[in-house]
This record gives C-alpha cells, sequence and structure tokens, in this order.
C-alpha cells in the first residue's frame, strides 16, 4: 500500500489552516460527517447498510475485550490530531473512559486505543492514504481497515505509529487469520467482517 504525500500542514499558512479550522467548526450538516483531512474539509454521506453492518460485526468482535477493560466504543467522536490539527471521525473509535480530550467532542489520538474505518466509494483515497498518515502523526497505536473494495477484499491492521506511517501494515483477506496486539490480544474473524 502506497504511503501519502508529506505533511500537508507544513505548506500550508498559519491564517489558511485557521480559517479551515473555523469554517470546519461552523458546519453542522446532519446525517454528514464533516471531517478535517489532508488541508481540506471533507463532507460524508451517511453510511451504506453493507458499511454499517461491518462496523457492527466489529463490534461483536471486540464486546468482551471492551467489557473487561471497561472501555468505550464510539461511532461520533473526533480523533483530534495534535501534530496537524486534522479532524477525523472513524467508523469506530476506542479509547479508555479517561483518555484524554481536545474538548467535548475529540479525543486525542494518542489517548486513543484503536480506530477502525470501512471503505466506501467515496472514500478510498482518504481511507487507504490519507487518514494512515494522519492516525500515525496522531500517534494512534492501531488503525484497522476494512476494505471490501480491494481486490481481493482484506482487512489491514496498521500498528506501531512513527511520524508519519506505521511501522507495521498486516494484510488479511478473507479467512485469513489477523491478530490485535495487546491489549486487544484477540483474533478477528476477516471472513465474518468481509461478508
Amino acid at each position: 500500500m502506497a504511503m501519502p504525500r508529506a505533511d500537508w500542514a507544513a505548506s500550508v499558512e498559519a491564517t489558511e489552516l485557521a480559517d479551515l479550522e473555523r469554517i470546519w467548526q461552523t458546519l453542522d450538516i446532519p446525517d454528514r460527517r464533516v471531517e478535517l483531512i489532508d488541508g481540506e474539509i471533507v463532507v460524508s454521506p451517511s453510511a451504506s447498510r453493507w458499511h454499517s453492518s461491518a462496523i457492527d460485526r466489529l463490534i461483536d468482535s471486540l464486546i468482551d475485550v471492551k467489557r473487561h477493560n471497561g472501555w468505550e466504543f464510539h461511532t461520533n467522536l473526533t480523533v483530534h490530531i495534535a501534530a496537524t490539527r486534522e479532524r477525523l471521525i472513524p467508523d469506530l473509535m476506542i479509547a479508555p473512559t479517561d483518555a484524554p480530550g481536545f474538548c467535548d467532542e475529540e479525543l486525542l489520538g494518542h489517548g486513543v486505543l484503536l480506530v477502525a474505518e470501512v471503505v466506501s466509494p467515496s472514500s478510498r483515497r482518504r481511507d487507504r492514504m490519507a487518514k494512515p498518515r494522519a492516525y500515525a502523526q496522531g500517534r494512534v497505536p492501531l488503525y484497522l481497515l476494512i476494505d471490501q473494495l480491494a481486490d481481493p477484499a482484506t482487512v489491514t491492521l496498521f500498528s506501531d505509529p512513527v511520524e508519519r506511517s506505521y511501522r507495521t501494515c498486516s494484510p488479511a483477506a478473507a479467512g485469513q487469520a489477523l491478530r490485535l496486539p495487546e491489549p486487544f490480544g484477540i483474533q478477528i474473524d476477516t471472513r465474518r467482517l468481509l461478508a
């Protein structure tokens, strides 16, 4: 998987970034996700049924470890990337109850345990390239990408973030084993996630 271009925030004037943040904060569009990614305000439609079902199956896979550790699932909170001031809304985020926040609607990336995205036709480039870079810069330890549109369909685990990328990228096709490292310590049923 190709890694994205260099850090966009380094090439953006501080006033431009502040203007983007100000506009992003004012947008409240019902049934849409509004994110600040790669120097753009991105408005995404609500998810398809398959997309939502993939997240439901992932939650089923993670529910026991989540309950055992007292963590929280979030589907509408924003991940704040402090290094670039980007704001991403993952399809699923898992965080401890005491995860550090930037504000009431945003958790700081380094306090999150895992984020997951399901690739849709309109989000391919962002989910495959821009988001791994952003989540790594935010020091999110694990990024799980469910990609039914890849050939073959895959579930990819990005781990060990450094600067603008993840050191480890572990793709698994349907039926192949994919283990989430500690603090999860469980194996994911990729066939079920890609059904």
